[in-house]
């Protein structure tokens, strides 16, 4: 029996990974959500607000947090940025005009592991 359970356990880890966001052509996946920008519903309301934006991936502490980050446009952002938890709840954020982080120095570590996942550079609601 024990044997029986160490096999169906292998199997299952197997199967997980098999069908993870990893591969090279999946498409790009946060919170365990295929295709954030448009499944997550809290992240695609505020890529509707937003004309040109940058969405990675941090991982701190064993959990995902998602950052929207300013386009790199001097004349029209601030770089800022600013993270949630996967339930669109605010963890931090960076104020970039005036330079103010309310971020731990833990969380400012992680964010240098952040992952791309999304790039908006123009917002084809506003084209409506």
């Amino acid at each position: 029996m024990r044997k029986l359970s160490r096999i169906l356990f292998l199997f299952w880890i197997i199967t997980l990974t098999s069908f993870s966001c990893k591969e090279e052509d999946a498409p790009p996946c946060a919170c365990g959500i295929e295709n954030p920008q448009e499944n997550l519903e809290w992240l695609n309301h505020i890529l509707q607000l937003s004309f040109c934006a940058e969405i990675h991936s941090i991982q701190f502490q064993g959990q995902e947090y998602i950052g929207i980050y300013d386009c790199d446009d001097p004349d029209t952002y601030d770089y800022g940025c600013v993270f949630y938890d996967c339930s669109g709840n605010l963890f931090c954020q960076y104020i970039g005009f005036t330079g103010q982080w309310d971020c731990s120095d833990e969380f400012k570590e992680a964010i240098k592991k952040k992952v791309l996942i999304y790039k908006q550079k123009t917002n084809t609601y506003w084209d409506e």
